[in-house]
């Protein structure tokens, strides 16, 4: 599966090797691009979770992609303690450091060069009928650990989401840090 989707859809695999050189550049622990890309279970879950977009996007003209990426979504979680909607649209240079518990809904889109910690989740409230339910997240982001975003907010590049803080109900501007909860900007 993996083979047939880096193949039909290069763009995977340019992805995977933008992941490896920001990781590097961003975790003091790896130890080289070996390392990572052999035992580092954030950076695994980003590429698997690349790999079910592409079939999640391919639902329209085979459907039986849909449950091919429903069952990389579930393999996942069960592998790498993450849950990650297949729909989720995602940037180059992912860091996910750690990786446990992380939570990005359908909707979500992450930029390029964003770095997210354990425990972050990219949620909906639970109280929209709109589609676009998760957030949108910019470029070069800094999500710290067991940080909660919540709806179909925006988190505009370079900002920084703080440790344990739950954003809901405002965006954060490129270049603020938002801190708290409920999250206030700094």
């Amino acid at each position: 599966m993996a083979f047939h989707a880096m193949t039909n859809d290069t763009t995977i695999a340019e992805s995977a090797c933008a992941d490896l050189d920001r990781f590097v550049i961003m975790d003091p622990a790896a130890e080289g691009m070996l390392k990572i890309f052999l035992f580092f279970k954030g950076y695994h879950a980003v590429q698997c979770a690349r790999i079910a977009h592409y079939f999640w996007l391919l639902q329209e003209q085979d459907n039986n992609s849909k449950w091919i990426a429903s069952a990389l979504q579930s393999d996942m979680s069960d592998t790498f303690g993450v849950d990650i909607h297949p729909g989720a649209k995602w940037g180059k240079g992912i860091t996910m450091d750690h990786g446990t518990g992380c939570v990005i809904g359908e909707t979500s889109v992450i930029g390029d060069n964003v770095y997210l910690m354990h425990g972050v989740t990219l949620g909906a409230t639970g109280t929209s009928d709109q589609q676009d339910r998760h957030p949108k997240v910019g470029r070069g982001v800094f999500i710290a650990a067991n940080a909660t975003i919540l709806g179909n907010i925006t988190i505009g590049d370079g900002a920084v989401v703080g440790a344990s803080s739950l954003v809901l109900n405002i965006d954060v501007p490129a270049g603020y840090t938002a801190v708290g909860i409920p999250a206030r900007l700094l």
